[in-house]
Protein backbone atom coordinates (compact mmCIF):
# COMPACT_ATOMS: atom_id res chain seq x y z
CA UNK A 1 0.00 0.00 0.00
CA UNK A 2 1.38 3.42 -0.85
CA UNK A 3 2.11 6.01 1.82
CA UNK A 4 -0.57 8.39 0.60
CA UNK A 5 -3.39 5.92 1.30
CA UNK A 6 -1.94 4.98 4.68
CA UNK A 7 -1.76 8.65 5.65
CA UNK A 8 -5.31 9.17 4.43
CA UNK A 9 -6.48 6.36 6.66
CA UNK A 10 -4.78 8.02 9.63
CA UNK A 11 -6.18 11.43 8.73
CA UNK A 12 -9.68 10.03 8.52
CA UNK A 13 -9.35 8.67 12.03
CA UNK A 14 -7.76 11.87 13.33
CA UNK A 15 -10.48 14.01 11.79
CA UNK A 16 -13.07 12.23 13.92
CA UNK A 17 -10.95 12.59 17.05
CA UNK A 18 -10.19 16.30 16.52
CA UNK A 19 -13.53 17.59 15.36
CA UNK A 20 -15.94 15.18 16.98
CA UNK A 21 -17.56 12.14 15.50
CA UNK A 22 -20.88 13.95 15.31
CA UNK A 23 -19.59 16.54 12.84
CA UNK A 24 -21.99 17.13 9.98
CA UNK A 25 -22.31 14.21 7.55
CA UNK A 26 -19.51 12.18 9.15
CA UNK A 27 -19.59 8.39 9.23
CA UNK A 28 -17.99 6.59 12.16
CA UNK A 29 -16.91 2.96 11.66
CA UNK A 30 -15.82 0.95 14.68
CA UNK A 31 -14.75 -2.59 13.95
CA UNK A 32 -12.92 -5.54 15.42
CA UNK A 33 -11.18 -8.49 13.78
CA UNK A 34 -12.15 -11.58 15.76
CA UNK A 35 -10.67 -14.22 13.49
CA UNK A 36 -7.31 -14.49 11.80
CA UNK A 37 -5.07 -11.47 12.17
CA UNK A 38 -5.05 -8.93 9.38
CA UNK A 39 -2.28 -6.48 8.50
CA UNK A 40 -4.83 -3.87 7.46
CA UNK A 41 -8.51 -3.25 6.87
CA UNK A 42 -9.43 -1.14 3.86
CA UNK A 43 -12.17 1.27 2.94
CA UNK A 44 -13.28 1.48 -0.70
CA UNK A 45 -15.60 3.69 -2.68
CA UNK A 46 -17.42 2.29 -5.72
CA UNK A 47 -16.29 3.83 -9.00
CA UNK A 48 -17.43 2.63 -12.43
CA UNK A 49 -18.38 -0.78 -11.11
CA UNK A 50 -15.09 -1.30 -9.30
CA UNK A 51 -13.48 -0.58 -5.94
CA UNK A 52 -11.26 2.42 -5.31
CA UNK A 53 -9.31 2.24 -2.05
CA UNK A 54 -9.44 5.53 -0.15
CA UNK A 55 -8.02 4.51 3.23
CA UNK A 56 -6.75 1.67 5.33
CA UNK A 57 -6.44 1.11 9.06
CA UNK A 58 -3.98 -1.13 10.89
CA UNK A 59 -5.84 -3.11 13.59
CA UNK A 60 -4.59 -2.76 17.15
CA UNK A 61 -3.34 -5.73 19.14
CA UNK A 62 -6.90 -6.66 20.14
CA UNK A 63 -8.08 -6.44 16.51
CA UNK A 64 -9.84 -3.08 16.78
CA UNK A 65 -9.90 -0.73 13.79
CA UNK A 66 -11.91 2.26 12.67
CA UNK A 67 -12.62 4.96 10.11
CA UNK A 68 -14.17 8.40 10.46
CA UNK A 69 -14.94 9.98 7.12
CA UNK A 70 -17.33 12.19 5.21
CA UNK A 71 -18.95 10.20 2.37
CA UNK A 72 -18.69 11.73 -1.10
CA UNK A 73 -22.02 10.25 -2.15
CA UNK A 74 -25.04 8.34 -0.84
CA UNK A 75 -24.60 4.72 -1.73
CA UNK A 76 -22.45 1.66 -1.36
CA UNK A 77 -18.99 1.52 0.19
CA UNK A 78 -16.87 -1.55 0.86
CA UNK A 79 -14.89 -2.54 3.96
CA UNK A 80 -12.59 -5.52 3.91
CA UNK A 81 -9.21 -7.09 3.36
CA UNK A 82 -7.13 -7.52 0.23
CA UNK A 83 -6.81 -5.47 -2.94
CA UNK A 84 -9.90 -4.18 -4.72
CA UNK A 85 -8.82 -5.76 -8.00
CA UNK A 86 -8.90 -9.18 -6.31
CA UNK A 87 -12.70 -9.14 -6.16
CA UNK A 88 -15.27 -9.51 -3.41
CA UNK A 89 -13.64 -12.15 -1.21
CA UNK A 90 -13.21 -10.89 2.39
CA UNK A 91 -15.04 -7.68 1.50
CA UNK A 92 -18.42 -6.46 2.73
CA UNK A 93 -20.80 -3.88 1.33
CA UNK A 94 -22.40 -1.13 3.42
CA UNK A 95 -24.61 1.87 2.69
CA UNK A 96 -23.62 5.32 3.91
CA UNK A 97 -25.34 8.65 3.53
CA UNK A 98 -23.68 10.57 6.39
CA UNK A 99 -24.42 11.16 10.08
CA UNK A 100 -24.36 7.48 11.05
CA UNK A 101 -22.35 4.77 12.76
CA UNK A 102 -21.32 1.28 11.74
CA UNK A 103 -20.25 -1.15 14.44
CA UNK A 104 -19.16 -4.62 13.41
CA UNK A 105 -16.99 -7.63 14.10
CA UNK A 106 -15.23 -9.34 11.21
CA UNK A 107 -14.57 -13.07 11.57
CA UNK A 108 -12.79 -15.51 9.27
CA UNK A 109 -15.71 -15.91 6.87
CA UNK A 110 -18.12 -12.99 7.33
CA UNK A 111 -19.16 -10.24 9.74
CA UNK A 112 -21.78 -9.47 12.37
CA UNK A 113 -23.19 -6.11 13.42
CA UNK A 114 -22.70 -5.01 17.02
CA UNK A 115 -23.95 -1.97 18.92
CA UNK A 116 -25.49 1.02 17.16
CA UNK A 117 -26.10 0.77 13.41
CA UNK A 118 -28.30 2.43 10.82
CA UNK A 119 -31.58 0.87 9.74
CA UNK A 120 -30.19 0.69 6.20
CA UNK A 121 -27.18 -1.40 7.21
CA UNK A 122 -29.27 -3.63 9.46
CA UNK A 123 -31.52 -4.44 6.51
CA UNK A 124 -28.55 -4.82 4.16
CA UNK A 125 -26.99 -7.28 6.62
CA UNK A 126 -30.23 -9.30 6.70
CA UNK A 127 -29.95 -9.65 2.93
CA UNK A 128 -26.24 -10.51 3.23
CA UNK A 129 -27.18 -13.34 5.59
CA UNK A 130 -29.72 -14.69 3.11
CA UNK A 131 -27.32 -14.43 0.17
CA UNK A 132 -24.28 -15.72 2.08
CA UNK A 133 -24.46 -19.47 1.18
CA UNK A 134 -24.39 -18.63 -2.54
CA UNK A 135 -21.84 -15.83 -2.12
CA UNK A 136 -19.46 -17.96 -0.07
CA UNK A 137 -19.53 -20.85 -2.53
CA UNK A 138 -19.10 -18.52 -5.50
CA UNK A 139 -15.96 -17.03 -3.94
CA UNK A 140 -14.52 -20.34 -2.73
CA UNK A 141 -13.90 -23.20 -5.12
CA UNK A 142 -14.13 -26.42 -3.12
CA UNK A 143 -17.74 -27.30 -4.03
CA UNK A 144 -19.27 -28.17 -7.40
CA UNK A 145 -22.62 -27.47 -8.99
CA UNK A 146 -24.04 -30.66 -7.50
CA UNK A 147 -23.87 -29.14 -4.03
CA UNK A 148 -24.32 -25.46 -4.91
CA UNK A 149 -27.15 -25.53 -7.46
CA UNK A 150 -29.76 -26.45 -4.79
CA UNK A 151 -28.58 -23.46 -2.73
CA UNK A 152 -28.74 -21.22 -5.79
CA UNK A 153 -32.29 -22.34 -6.53
CA UNK A 154 -33.45 -21.73 -2.95
CA UNK A 155 -31.88 -18.28 -2.71
CA UNK A 156 -33.13 -17.21 -6.14
CA UNK A 157 -36.63 -18.21 -5.03
CA UNK A 158 -36.33 -16.34 -1.72
CA UNK A 159 -35.09 -13.23 -3.52
CA UNK A 160 -38.32 -12.80 -5.48
CA UNK A 161 -40.35 -11.57 -2.50
CA UNK A 162 -37.55 -10.83 -0.05
CA UNK A 163 -38.41 -7.13 0.34
CA UNK A 164 -42.06 -7.85 1.07
CA UNK A 165 -42.83 -6.60 4.58
CA UNK A 166 -39.33 -5.13 4.99
CA UNK A 167 -38.38 -1.45 4.98
CA UNK A 168 -35.63 0.75 6.34
CA UNK A 169 -37.81 3.84 6.28
CA UNK A 170 -35.53 5.29 3.60
CA UNK A 171 -37.39 5.00 0.29
CA UNK A 172 -34.28 5.79 -1.76
CA UNK A 173 -32.31 3.03 -0.06
CA UNK A 174 -35.16 0.54 -0.21
CA UNK A 175 -35.42 1.04 -3.96
CA UNK A 176 -31.65 0.52 -4.25
CA UNK A 177 -31.78 -2.63 -2.14
CA UNK A 178 -34.56 -4.06 -4.31
CA UNK A 179 -32.27 -3.69 -7.32
CA UNK A 180 -29.31 -4.98 -5.33
CA UNK A 181 -31.06 -8.25 -4.56
CA UNK A 182 -31.52 -8.99 -8.26
CA UNK A 183 -28.00 -7.97 -9.21
CA UNK A 184 -26.42 -9.87 -6.30
CA UNK A 185 -28.09 -13.16 -7.19
CA UNK A 186 -27.13 -12.78 -10.85
CA UNK A 187 -23.53 -11.84 -10.09
CA UNK A 188 -22.81 -14.63 -7.63
CA UNK A 189 -24.59 -17.21 -9.80
CA UNK A 190 -22.37 -16.23 -12.74
CA UNK A 191 -19.31 -15.95 -10.52
CA UNK A 192 -19.89 -19.55 -9.52
CA UNK A 193 -20.16 -20.66 -13.16
CA UNK A 194 -16.98 -18.83 -14.14
CA UNK A 195 -14.62 -20.13 -11.46
CA UNK A 196 -12.47 -23.29 -11.49
CA UNK A 197 -14.16 -26.41 -10.07
CA UNK A 198 -13.46 -30.13 -10.09
CA UNK A 199 -16.66 -30.59 -12.13
CA UNK A 200 -18.62 -28.21 -14.33
CA UNK A 201 -22.28 -28.39 -15.40
CA UNK A 202 -23.56 -28.89 -18.91
CA UNK A 203 -26.35 -26.54 -19.97
CA UNK A 204 -28.82 -29.33 -19.32
CA UNK A 205 -27.73 -29.27 -15.66
CA UNK A 206 -28.43 -25.55 -15.20
CA UNK A 207 -30.93 -24.43 -12.60
CA UNK A 208 -34.17 -22.83 -13.78
CA UNK A 209 -32.72 -19.51 -12.61
CA UNK A 210 -29.74 -19.85 -14.95
CA UNK A 211 -31.85 -21.14 -17.82
CA UNK A 212 -34.13 -18.11 -17.56
CA UNK A 213 -31.43 -15.50 -16.88
CA UNK A 214 -31.71 -12.60 -19.33
CA UNK A 215 -28.47 -10.54 -19.48
CA UNK A 216 -30.23 -7.63 -21.20
CA UNK A 217 -32.27 -7.09 -18.03
CA UNK A 218 -29.07 -6.08 -16.24
CA UNK A 219 -27.32 -4.42 -19.20
CA UNK A 220 -30.00 -1.94 -20.26
CA UNK A 221 -29.10 0.78 -17.74
CA UNK A 222 -25.96 1.94 -15.93
CA UNK A 223 -27.26 0.68 -12.56
CA UNK A 224 -24.63 -2.08 -12.75
CA UNK A 225 -21.87 0.51 -12.20
CA UNK A 226 -23.16 1.36 -8.71
CA UNK A 227 -22.08 -2.07 -7.44
CA UNK A 228 -18.48 -2.92 -6.45
CA UNK A 229 -18.54 -6.01 -8.68
CA UNK A 230 -20.19 -4.21 -11.60
CA UNK A 231 -17.25 -4.29 -14.01
CA UNK A 232 -16.73 -8.01 -13.45
CA UNK A 233 -20.46 -8.67 -13.78
CA UNK A 234 -20.57 -6.67 -17.02
CA UNK A 235 -18.12 -9.03 -18.69
CA UNK A 236 -19.78 -12.20 -17.38
CA UNK A 237 -23.25 -11.01 -18.43
CA UNK A 238 -22.02 -9.97 -21.89
CA UNK A 239 -20.51 -13.40 -22.48
CA UNK A 240 -23.21 -15.43 -20.71
CA UNK A 241 -25.24 -16.57 -23.70
CA UNK A 242 -22.12 -17.34 -25.75
CA UNK A 243 -19.82 -18.60 -22.97
CA UNK A 244 -19.79 -22.18 -24.31
CA UNK A 245 -19.40 -21.10 -27.93
CA UNK A 246 -15.89 -21.97 -29.17
CA UNK A 247 -16.10 -19.06 -31.62
CA UNK A 248 -17.15 -16.43 -29.09
CA UNK A 249 -15.65 -13.00 -29.64
CA UNK A 250 -15.62 -9.47 -28.25
CA UNK A 251 -17.91 -8.42 -31.11
CA UNK A 252 -20.47 -11.06 -30.13
CA UNK A 253 -20.30 -10.03 -26.47
CA UNK A 254 -20.60 -6.33 -27.37
CA UNK A 255 -23.83 -7.09 -29.22
CA UNK A 256 -25.29 -8.44 -25.96
CA UNK A 257 -25.05 -4.99 -24.32
CA UNK A 258 -27.95 -2.62 -25.14
CA UNK A 259 -26.68 0.39 -23.14
CA UNK A 260 -24.16 2.62 -24.93
CA UNK A 261 -22.28 3.68 -21.79
CA UNK A 262 -21.93 0.05 -20.70
CA UNK A 263 -20.61 -0.74 -24.17
CA UNK A 264 -18.00 1.92 -23.47
CA UNK A 265 -17.10 0.33 -20.14
CA UNK A 266 -16.76 -3.06 -21.81
CA UNK A 267 -14.55 -1.52 -24.50
CA UNK A 268 -12.40 0.12 -21.81
CA UNK A 269 -11.98 -3.22 -20.07
CA UNK A 270 -10.69 -4.73 -23.31
CA UNK A 271 -8.44 -1.74 -23.97
CA UNK A 272 -7.09 -2.09 -20.44
CA UNK A 273 -6.25 -5.74 -21.11
CA UNK A 274 -4.10 -4.81 -24.12
CA UNK A 275 -0.43 -5.55 -23.57
CA UNK A 276 0.82 -3.43 -26.45
CA UNK A 277 0.00 -0.01 -27.83
CA UNK A 278 -0.85 -1.64 -31.16
CA UNK A 279 -3.54 -3.82 -29.61
CA UNK A 280 -4.82 -0.89 -27.56
CA UNK A 281 -5.14 1.26 -30.68
CA UNK A 282 -6.93 -1.52 -32.55
CA UNK A 283 -9.48 -1.73 -29.73
CA UNK A 284 -9.98 2.04 -29.62
CA UNK A 285 -10.31 2.29 -33.40
CA UNK A 286 -13.01 -0.35 -33.35
CA UNK A 287 -14.92 0.49 -30.16
CA UNK A 288 -13.94 4.06 -29.29
CA UNK A 289 -17.29 5.27 -30.60
CA UNK A 290 -18.80 3.87 -27.40
CA UNK A 291 -16.80 6.19 -25.15
CA UNK A 292 -19.81 8.44 -24.62
CA UNK A 293 -18.68 10.30 -21.50
CA UNK A 294 -15.74 12.65 -21.05
CA UNK A 295 -14.50 10.49 -18.20
CA UNK A 296 -14.45 7.38 -20.40
CA UNK A 297 -12.42 9.22 -23.03
CA UNK A 298 -9.96 10.38 -20.37
CA UNK A 299 -9.55 6.85 -19.02
CA UNK A 300 -8.93 5.57 -22.53
CA UNK A 301 -6.19 8.15 -23.05
CA UNK A 302 -4.58 7.17 -19.74
CA UNK A 303 -4.50 3.49 -20.79
CA UNK A 304 -2.89 4.44 -24.09
CA UNK A 305 -0.28 6.63 -22.39
CA UNK A 306 0.72 3.73 -20.15
CA UNK A 307 1.29 1.49 -23.19
CA UNK A 308 2.97 4.10 -25.33
CA UNK A 309 6.42 2.58 -24.75
CA UNK A 310 5.66 -0.24 -27.21
CA UNK A 311 4.50 1.32 -30.46
CA UNK A 312 4.93 -0.18 -33.90
CA UNK A 313 8.28 0.91 -35.45
CA UNK A 314 9.85 1.61 -32.04
CA UNK A 315 13.29 0.08 -31.55
CA UNK A 316 13.11 -3.34 -29.89
CA UNK A 317 14.72 -3.91 -26.50
CA UNK A 318 17.42 -6.49 -27.12
CA UNK A 319 17.85 -9.67 -25.09
CA UNK A 320 20.47 -12.43 -25.04
CA UNK A 321 20.05 -15.99 -23.75
CA UNK A 322 21.74 -19.39 -24.18
CA UNK A 323 20.44 -21.88 -26.71
CA UNK A 324 20.34 -25.69 -26.39
CA UNK A 325 24.13 -25.78 -26.80
CA UNK A 326 24.70 -22.93 -24.33
CA UNK A 327 25.65 -20.56 -27.14
CA UNK A 328 24.59 -16.97 -26.40
CA UNK A 329 22.02 -15.78 -28.93
CA UNK A 330 20.54 -12.28 -29.20
CA UNK A 331 17.46 -10.84 -30.86
CA UNK A 332 19.74 -8.45 -32.76
CA UNK A 333 21.49 -11.41 -34.43
CA UNK A 334 18.57 -11.70 -36.83
CA UNK A 335 18.30 -8.28 -38.43
CA UNK A 336 17.18 -8.65 -42.02
CA UNK A 337 14.50 -11.16 -41.03
CA UNK A 338 11.06 -10.92 -39.44
CA UNK A 339 11.29 -12.50 -35.98
CA UNK A 340 8.45 -14.18 -34.12
CA UNK A 341 9.27 -14.60 -30.42
CA UNK A 342 7.29 -17.09 -28.34
CA UNK A 343 7.69 -16.60 -24.59
CA UNK A 344 6.58 -19.82 -22.93
CA UNK A 345 7.31 -22.52 -20.31
CA UNK A 346 7.04 -26.30 -20.12
CA UNK A 347 4.52 -26.02 -17.26
CA UNK A 348 2.18 -23.70 -19.20
CA UNK A 349 -0.88 -25.52 -20.59
CA UNK A 350 -2.01 -22.73 -22.96
CA UNK A 351 1.58 -22.49 -24.27
CA UNK A 352 1.70 -26.20 -25.12
CA UNK A 353 -1.72 -25.95 -26.73
CA UNK A 354 -0.22 -23.57 -29.33
CA UNK A 355 2.62 -25.94 -30.31
CA UNK A 356 0.79 -27.75 -33.18
CA UNK A 357 -0.28 -24.45 -34.75
CA UNK A 358 3.21 -23.02 -34.27
CA UNK A 359 4.79 -26.06 -35.99
CA UNK A 360 2.37 -25.75 -38.89
CA UNK A 361 3.13 -22.04 -39.27
CA UNK A 362 6.88 -22.75 -39.28
CA UNK A 363 6.39 -25.34 -42.02
CA UNK A 364 4.25 -23.01 -44.13
CA UNK A 365 6.79 -20.16 -43.88
CA UNK A 366 10.05 -22.13 -43.88
CA UNK A 367 11.13 -20.68 -47.24
CA UNK A 368 10.51 -17.11 -46.06
CA UNK A 369 12.79 -14.69 -44.18
CA UNK A 370 11.18 -15.50 -40.84
CA UNK A 371 12.89 -16.62 -37.65
CA UNK A 372 10.88 -18.56 -35.09
CA UNK A 373 12.40 -17.98 -31.68
CA UNK A 374 11.09 -19.58 -28.48
CA UNK A 375 12.22 -18.22 -25.11
CA UNK A 376 11.49 -20.43 -22.10
CA UNK A 377 10.92 -18.80 -18.71
CA UNK A 378 11.31 -22.11 -16.87
CA UNK A 379 13.44 -21.76 -13.76
CA UNK A 380 17.16 -22.65 -13.84
CA UNK A 381 16.51 -25.86 -11.88
CA UNK A 382 14.29 -27.08 -14.74
CA UNK A 383 16.78 -26.50 -17.56
CA UNK A 384 17.26 -30.21 -18.28
CA UNK A 385 13.51 -30.72 -18.21
CA UNK A 386 13.24 -27.94 -20.82
CA UNK A 387 15.88 -29.57 -23.05
CA UNK A 388 14.10 -32.92 -22.83
CA UNK A 389 10.74 -31.35 -23.65
CA UNK A 390 12.17 -29.59 -26.71
CA UNK A 391 13.69 -32.86 -27.92
CA UNK A 392 10.63 -34.98 -27.20
CA UNK A 393 8.32 -32.53 -28.98
CA UNK A 394 10.67 -32.05 -31.91
CA UNK A 395 10.60 -28.28 -31.54
CA UNK A 396 12.46 -26.41 -34.26
CA UNK A 397 13.59 -22.83 -34.64
CA UNK A 398 15.77 -20.96 -32.16
CA UNK A 399 15.29 -22.34 -28.65
CA UNK A 400 16.51 -20.09 -25.82
CA UNK A 401 16.45 -20.44 -22.03
CA UNK A 402 15.77 -17.31 -19.94
CA UNK A 403 16.14 -18.88 -16.45
CA UNK A 404 12.84 -17.59 -15.09
CA UNK A 405 11.12 -14.23 -15.38
CA UNK A 406 14.26 -12.33 -16.30
CA UNK A 407 14.91 -9.21 -18.39
CA UNK A 408 12.69 -10.18 -21.31
CA UNK A 409 9.68 -10.37 -18.99
CA UNK A 410 10.58 -7.16 -17.15
CA UNK A 411 11.43 -5.13 -20.22
CA UNK A 412 8.36 -6.17 -22.18
CA UNK A 413 6.04 -6.17 -19.14
CA UNK A 414 5.17 -9.84 -19.54
CA UNK A 415 3.07 -11.07 -16.62
CA UNK A 416 1.35 -13.99 -18.33
CA UNK A 417 2.23 -16.54 -21.00
CA UNK A 418 2.13 -17.52 -23.76
CA UNK A 419 3.20 -14.16 -25.17
CA UNK A 420 4.01 -13.82 -28.86
CA UNK A 421 5.99 -10.82 -30.11
CA UNK A 422 6.78 -9.76 -33.68
CA UNK A 423 9.80 -7.73 -34.81
CA UNK A 424 10.54 -6.41 -38.29
CA UNK A 425 13.62 -6.81 -40.48
CA UNK A 426 15.16 -3.64 -39.03
CA UNK A 427 14.89 -4.90 -35.47
CA UNK A 428 11.92 -2.71 -34.62
CA UNK A 429 8.65 -3.62 -32.92
CA UNK A 430 5.69 -4.78 -34.97
CA UNK A 431 3.61 -5.94 -32.03
CA UNK A 432 4.72 -7.09 -28.56
CA UNK A 433 1.36 -8.80 -28.01
CA UNK A 434 0.86 -10.49 -31.36
CA UNK A 435 -1.94 -12.97 -32.11
CA UNK A 436 -1.25 -16.61 -31.25
CA UNK A 437 -0.34 -19.10 -33.99
CA UNK A 438 -3.83 -20.61 -33.76
CA UNK A 439 -5.19 -17.24 -34.94
CA UNK A 440 -4.94 -16.82 -38.76
CA UNK A 441 -4.27 -13.14 -38.19
CA UNK A 442 -0.69 -13.93 -37.11
CA UNK A 443 0.23 -15.43 -40.48
CA UNK A 444 -1.47 -12.55 -42.28
CA UNK A 445 0.58 -10.04 -40.27
CA UNK A 446 3.87 -11.87 -40.90
CA UNK A 447 3.21 -12.04 -44.66
CA UNK A 448 2.32 -8.36 -44.70
CA UNK A 449 5.61 -7.39 -43.04
CA UNK A 450 7.68 -9.73 -45.20
CA UNK A 451 6.70 -7.58 -48.17
CA UNK A 452 8.19 -4.51 -46.52
CA UNK A 453 11.88 -3.70 -46.86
Amino acid sequence: MNLKKKLLGVLLLVSGACFGVHAQNMVQVNGKITGKKSASVKLFTVVNGGMNEIANAVPSTDGSFGFNFKPDYKGYYVIGRGEGKMGMKDKYVFYFKGNEKLNLEVNDTSYVLTGENSKENKLLTEWHTTLYPLQYNALNFNKTYKEVFPLMTAIAEQSKNWMKGRSSGNKEFDALLSKTINYDVAFYALQFLNTPRSAHPAKADYTDYLKNLQPAHFLSTTDLLTFPYGARALSMLAYYRIRLDENKSVDMAMNEIPNEQLKGEFALENAGNARSYTNYQETVDKYGKYFVTTEQKQRSQAIGANLNTFKTADKAINFTYPDLNDKQVSLTDFKGKVVLVDVWATWCGPCKKEIPALKQLEEELRAQDVVFMSVSVDEEKDKEKWKKFVADQGLKGVQLFASGWSDIAKNYKITGIPRFMLFDKKGNIINVDAPRPSDPKLKETILEWLKKS
